[in-house]
């Protein structure tokens, strides 16, 4: 889970909850407890597949998208699936699924996520879910 200046998550927080749901495994959780800023190094050390973004820092997208080091690291994270702080509802109900999807593709193509989270959004808030301009 990245943050700005390799802040990132470890164990004891809902972030590595929602992993675990999804079928993820956090590879801070061992060596990080809590919140915690890391070296690039033992980010790469750890060779995540996965790298998730909380939205409202699109400057860490920007750096990891730009960067050399960080090459071939997806890194995106849709407002419904927010998990920082106290997690959202829609955390639980929608980002889960969403993060599963993300880290198995192939399991879940035939769920659509947008869909799954217009519902939830009509179902629970009477609104439309208008999903986040694209990063």
């Amino acid at each position: 889970m990245a943050n700005p200046d390799l802040m990132t998550y470890g164990s004891g927080k809902y972030t590595g909850l929602m992993m675990q749901h999804a079928g993820g495994l956090n590879v801070a959780a061992a060596s990080v407890k809590g919140a915690r800023q890391v070296a690039l190094e033992q980010v790469l050390a750890w060779n995540p597949q996965v790298i998730f973004v909380q939205d409202r820092y699109p400057q860490v997208v920007t750096e990891i998208q730009n960067d050399p080091n960080w090459q071939g690291i997806d890194a995106v994270m849709p407002e419904y699936a927010k998990a920082w702080g106290y997690p959202m509802p829609e955390a639980l109900a929608i980002g889960e699924l969403w993060m599963a999807k993300k880290l198995y593709p192939d399991a879940y193509k035939d769920v659509d996520v947008d869909a799954q989270a217009q519902d939830y959004y009509q179902r629970f808030y009477r609104v439309n879910w208008q999903p986040d301009a694209v990063k």
